[in-house]
Formats: structure tokens, C-alpha cells, sequence
């Protein structure tokens, strides 16, 4: 059983012009909404506990297999154990005063009848619209994962980036990440400059970190990874991988030098998850290619342009970067890794090592 959670904010927190609801009153397509304007008035995102039969972690629509696992009181209703959970149609907000765009499920718990009737909370792909802001609904349509639409890995409401403050070694010293513009040079591993092309960034409030535990940043404390590094502490999302270069390392994989997420080094001694945070910016970085470059002196990755990782930036940049990059639109062309990335399992087994055998990550 695959068991994962989706973060969803109630209908109660959207506001809608023209008497429309979130309703799927046009067989569920969202059509109804294209034209109108939504507006976000609270942040109050709530956890939903799915499970999905099997190794599928796709949140999709006419899955019969989405199931609440367990009984769930969400926005105040309450919700039995098994109660079919899809994603009933997806549309695309625009911020009106910025132009950016936003991707969103229509959450739909089948509880009433016709079942495509209801839909009773947002789910957001990538990156979280502004709220208290004009946001007009631009496209709609049923899906994801049927009617020839792309199915949604759960996964990828979870952005991997850089945290608000993070300094980055450039061409002309260390700079704050939020201070970074499009042309800057950027200091890979090796010592070679990159051009950053684009900058993307999120922000997550309270509501959004005390329901969806996975946004919560992880602390890499001064120190941890080994020889002084990071310098300072560094905050990174979970999914964000830091580069291990060991002994252990190339025994086990034939690579000095692998990248692993940060979620994976919490078995290390001074990194782990920071709850206490109240609220948190996330940067994205793209070069031309992933790179290796330096986040408080510690070696980490740039965004990786990698068919799950352009679902977690969000439609509007997504469509930046296959603007730039259009073979990205070829789902069978992955990128080239800037380093080696092991399989999940592996990771666990390679920080398990360098805990045992009490050995840094950064040789």
C-alpha cells in the first residue's frame, strides 16, 4: 500500500466573482470558472492522509483507488475511512498585477451525488498563488491523469530550492539567493563561473508549514556535513540534495561525489527538521544545466530540470523553462545529472556508513 498527503486549502478560504462555486456543475471540466477572478482570503491549508493501492503516488481524477486513510475532519466536515478522494479538474490562475501563473486541482471528496458535483477544497502543483490578490482564471479542464492529460505525482507540491537568506558564492563574492538577478555569475564546485538564467521563488506561511509537515525546511547546523561546512546554518527544502564526496561513497557506487537529499542526511548529527520555523522563502536557481555551486561554502545543487522537478515550479515557470529549454518538453529526455544520484534506498544506506563508521559527508 502507498500510502501519502496531499495539502489542501477549503473552499471557505476561495472567493469567486459571477455566483460561480468551485462546484463541477459542467461534468466536473471547471469550465464554469474560466473568465471569473479568485481570490485567496485565508492560508488555512489542511492535511489530507490518502492511500492508493499499490505503488501509485499519482493524485489523480476517476481514481477509484484515492481513498482517506482513516476517518478525517476537514474545514469542519467530517469525513469516513474510504471515502473516494480525486482530483476533479485542474485550471490555471494568473496573477494580475505580477502576470505569473498558477496550476490547481479541484479536490473532490465523493460524498454526495452526482458525485462530480462537489468539490470542496484547492490543491496547488508547484508553486502557491499570493493570497488577498486578484487571481483570474484563465484555462480549465478535466483531469490530471485521464482525458489525455498528465497524471500529478503527489510529490510535486513539495518545492526543492534555497531558503530566503542563503549565501551564494558568485564572480563577485557571497550574495543572499533573493538577491540574485538573471546574468549573474555563479561559482560552480570546480571553480568555473555559470550564468544564472532565471530565479523562481515561493513563499509559505504559517498555515501552509503547521499542516504540510514535508515544506518544512531542513537545518543543516555549521558544521555538519564536515571540515566546517556549511559556515553558517543553511536552510534548504527537504528534497534539495547536497553533494556527499567520500571514501564510502566511491566505494559503493563508483562516484566520489553523489548528491543526496537533504531529508536523507537528518541521520547525521546537527541536521535535521526545523519546526520551530514560522514561515519560509524558497528560491529556485536554473542555469543552462544543473550545477554543483556553493550555498553557505557547502556544495549543493542547483534546480533540476528533471521531468518531477519541473512539477514543483509551477506552471508559469515551467512554461519559462521550456521556453528556454524546449527539448524539456521531451519527457524521455532527462537532463544530465551534475553528479551521480543514487536510488532512494541506496542514500539511506550510504549516511547509515558515514554514521557508523562516524565519517563527514564532505571528505
Amino acid at each position: 500500500m502507498s500510502d501519502y498527503s496531499i495539502w489542501v486549502l477549503g473552499e471557505s478560504s476561495v472567493s469567486l466573482t459571477g455566483g460561480v462555486t468551485l462546484d463541477g456543475i459542467t461534468q466536473g471540466d471547471g469550465s464554469h470558472l474560466v473568465g471569473e477572478t479568485m481570490t485567496l482570503t485565508t492560508r488555512d491549508f489542511q492535511r489530507v492522509d490518502i492511500k492508493d493501492g499499490g505503488s501509485d503516488s499519482n493524485f489523480d481524477d476517476n481514481d477509484g483507488n484515492q481513498r482517506l486513510d482513516g476517518t478525517q475532519t476537514l474545514f469542519g466536515t467530517t469525513y469516513a475511512n474510504n471515502t473516494i478522494i480525486e482530483a476533479e479538474y485542474e485550471f490555471v490562475l494568473r496573477d494580475d498585477a505580477t502576470g505569473l501563473e498558477y496550476r490547481v486541482i479541484a479536490v473532490n471528496f465523493r460524498n454526495s451525488s452526482p458525485s462530480y458535483a462537489t468539490n470542496e477544497a484547492l490543491a496547488f502543483v508547484g508553486a502557491i498563488p499570493p493570497f488577498n490578490a486578484a487571481l483570474t482564471v484563465i484555462s480549465a479542464r478535466e483531469g490530471p491523469g485521464g482525458y489525455g492529460t498528465p497524471a500529478v505525482d503527489a510529490s510535486a507540491i513539495v518545492p526543492v530550492c534555497f531558503c530566503k537568506g542563503t549565501q551564494i558564492e558568485t564572480a563577485h563574492g557571497l550574495k543572499p539567493v533573493e538577491a540574485l538577478r538573471p546574468g549573474e555569475q555563479v561559482r560552480r564546485a570546480d571553480g568555473s563561473l555559470a550564468e544564472l538564467r532565471r530565479v523562481f521563488h515561493t513563499h509559505l506561511g504559517a498555515g501552509a508549514l503547521r499542516q504540510n509537515a514535508k515544506l518544512r525546511p531542513v537545518r543543516i547546523m555549521a558544521g555538519a556535513l564536515g571540515h566546517g561546512l556549511p559556515r553558517r546554518d543553511l536552510l534548504v527544502s527537504r528534497q534539495h540534495r547536497m553533494l556527499v564526496t567520500s571514501k564510502i561513497a566511491e566505494r559503493m557506487f563508483g562516484h566520489r561525489d553523489v548528491l543526496v537529499p537533504a531529508i536523507k542526511l537528518t541521520a547525521l548529527p546537527g541536521i535535521f527538521e526545523d519546526t520551530p520555523v514560522q514561515s519560509v522563502d524558497y528560491y529556485h536557481l536554473l542555469f543552462d544545466a544543473h550545477e554543483v555551486i556553493y550555498a553557505e561554502g557547502a556544495p549543493t545543487e542547483s534546480l533540476y530540470t528533471g521531468p518531477e522537478a519541473l512539477k514543483a515550479v509551477g506552471p508559469e515557470a515551467r512554461h519559462e523553462i521550456l521556453s528556454l529549454f524546449p527539448q524539456l518538453a521531451d519527457v524521455e529526455a532527462s537532463p544530465k545529472p551534475a553528479r551521480f544520484i543514487p536510488c532512494g534506498r541506496m542514500q539511506k544506506q550510504l549516511i547509515y556508513r558515514h554514521v557508523k563508521n562516524q565519517k563527514p559527508v564532505l571528505a
